[in-house]
């Protein structure tokens, strides 16, 4: 019988009631809990509570945009005034809500698991403050780690070796594409959240490094001053434009990664097509997420004259067999009992 529970903790600013009924408990995996189990727990809590899908899955605070302070002029104009006034009430109320929310998303949390995870949770360093505090960032981080057996009964290199190791021996199997590109997204994200960003080298630091450099040079000769003097990028956007090329270079090792590992009785002629192509000097391969995904949920296998047909053509049922009888150097197809054949198959 699966235990269930209901929360019965309240958000009162402006946000419905966070009461999730009919969750169930979620047990560890050493309860025979599961990542599904955890993954559809998340997403049951996160219909009840107004934080945005973001915060919950990459542990992050929502960025809620300040209001930019009125210049002399702009204050002496009343309807601007009035307006700014009111865009400063509106982000004073999102940031109690957030707060408000996050407390109500820690009580609904410990309410749905299970002792067995309490106990675990309360014997992580940091515990005392994050309760304290109703630290909902640090409870899903710990929770994340419990359910994924990211151990810490062990040295920190080993544990992070041992999830290295866990990701490398990731196969795609019979999952859906979509599945399994979860599975990578969320192995790789414990990876980096303990290890660091995964197969980052000095490769891609110099990769890094000349895209942005570019950007500047770009930036320049479009924004001249004017003495005509090249224009310099400001630090915020050098920053903000360093921060968008890693996360698309940090995209391609995903993108990378999914591809080695998908199915080879679905996809092995793509992963072998895409080998040949960089061997010949093009490089074919996929650079992002949807694109991995578009061309996997849309892959037709090759098919060679004179080889098997792949198995995804097979639509069920018997197959059928021609006999062949050779008779001085001629060949003579054996009909069925129905008096057919089918001279498209041998045997």
């Amino acid at each position: 019988m699966t235990a269930e529970s209901t929360s019965t903790s309240v958000n009162t600013v402006g946000a419905r009631a966070a009461v999730v009924r009919n969750l169930k408990i979620l047990n560890a995996p050493e309860e025979g809990g599961t990542k599904k189990e955890y993954e559809d727990f998340l997403e049951k809590i996160q219909s009840h509570v107004t934080i945005g899908w973001d915060f919950m899955k990459n542990m992050e605070d929502p960025v809620i945009p300040e209001p930019k302070d009125m210049t002399d002029d702009e204050e002496k104009v009343k309807w601007k005034k009035r307006l700014w006034d009111q865009e400063v009430d509106r982000y004073g109320t999102r940031c109690v809500a957030l707060e408000e929310n996050k407390g109500a998303l820690y009580a609904i949390v410990m309410d749905g698991v299970s002792k067995n995870i309490k106990s675990n949770l309360k014997s992580k360093t940091g515990y005392s403050a994050a309760d304290e505090t109703s630290d909902s960032l640090w409870l899903l981080g710990s929770l994340e780690d419990i359910m994924i057996n990211f151990e810490e009964v062990k040295p920190k290199i080993l544990a992070i070796d041992d999830q290295m190791e866990r990701i490398m021996r990731l196969k795609q199997g019979e999952s859906t594409n979509k599945d399994f590109l979860k599975q990578v997204v969320k192995e790789l994200k414990v990876y980096e959240k303990h290890g660091g960003d995964f197969l980052w080298g000095n490769t891609q630091e110099t990769e890094l490094e000349d895209r942005v450099t570019n950007a500047k040079i770009r930036y320049s000769v479009v924004n001249d001053n004017a003495e005509g003097k090249p224009g310099v990028m400001p630090a915020d956007q050098v920053k903000e434009h360093t921060a968008i090329t890693k996360k698309a270079l940090k995209e391609e090792i995903v993108a990378m990664s999914v591809l080695k590992r998908a199915d080879r009785k679905r996809y092995g002629n793509l992963q072998t097509s895409l080998k040949n192509s960089y061997l010949l000097g093009k490089n074919d391969y996929l650079t992002n997420i949807p694109e991995v995904l578009k061309v996997l949920n849309n892959y037709k296998c090759e098919w060679t004259p004179g080889t098997s047909q792949p198995s995804a053509a097979r639509t069920g049922g018997r197959s059928s067999y021609s006999f062949l009888q050779s008779t001085a150097g001629e060949v003579f197809f054996l009909r069925a009992t129905n008096n057919s054949f089918f001279p498209a198959i041998t045997c």
